[in-house]
């Protein structure tokens, strides 16, 4: 059997590899069942599209729910995508981690720069593939929540000099909601925003010690700036 790891610095798109073709198959799964039963949408696709054909990019959106990955997933079908998760999440159960790591997701160490997480998303994005990344890392579950977000998404940025594109994703929060018991079935709906790079102003001009913390900020504030259309 292959290391995780094999998994991890293995394309999630192609010909000959089993995970490949595993990703591709619980993509497609994933949209056929949650389309009906989240009755969900997904908007302004052409924000993806504007972007240079085979080029990788950052998607970054707001954090309430488990499944948000995978609706930013059935959004972007058939184009896969990898994800940024908690190294203890992913630690939690050997099976959940093999899934995990067949469907594009491998692991970071939480509060420390984990130089070897930030590499091979480098990586991914260098060879075409979308990255998720949730600044937020942990779930908002209610307005008056301290949050603080993680500048990991703007150091990656630069060094893979890729766009991110803001994602904002409604009501799966109410999935779930806090001291909840049962699942709930709200409609869902996503929406994509104009993509942004760290390489434009104001940020390129700014020292090195604010540009992670401004872009980040204006990435965040752009996810919960955006609208549905309509």
């Amino acid at each position: 059997m292959k290391p995780i790891d094999y998994f991890y610095d293995t394309p999630s798109s192609g010909e000959g590899h089993f995970p490949q073709k595993f990703c591709t198959f619980f993509a497609g799964l994933v949209k056929v069942i949650i389309k009906p039963m989240f009755r969900f949408k997904a908007y302004n696709h052409e924000n993806i599209e504007s972007l240079e054909e085979g080029s990788g990019f950052i998607v970054v959106g707001n954090h309430t729910s488990y499944l948000d990955p995978v609706f930013v997933m059935a959004a972007l079908r058939p184009k896969p995508i990898r994800y940024i998760a908690k190294e203890e999440f992913l630690e939690f159960n050997s099976i959940i981690r093999r899934l995990a790591a067949w469907v594009g997701v491998f692991p970071v160490k939480r509060n420390s720069a984990d130089m070897s997480a930030i590499k091979r998303a480098v990586r991914m994005l260098k060879r075409g593939e979308p990255v998720g990344i949730f600044p937020e890392g942990t779930r908002i579950r209610s307005a008056d929540q301290v949050v603080k977000y993680h500048e990991g998404v703007a150091f990656i940025s630069q060094l893979s000099k890729v766009s991110v594109v803001p994602a904002r994703i409604w009501n799966a929060d109410k999935i779930m909601p806090k001291g909840s018991r049962f699942f709930r079935l709200p409609k869902v709906s996503l929406c994509f925003g104009n993509p942004m790079s760290i390489e434009d102003e104001p940020f390129a001009s700014l020292p090195k010690n604010e540009r992670h913390k401004a872009f980040t900020k204006a990435v965040m504030e752009q996810v919960y700036s955006l609208e549905l259309p309509g």
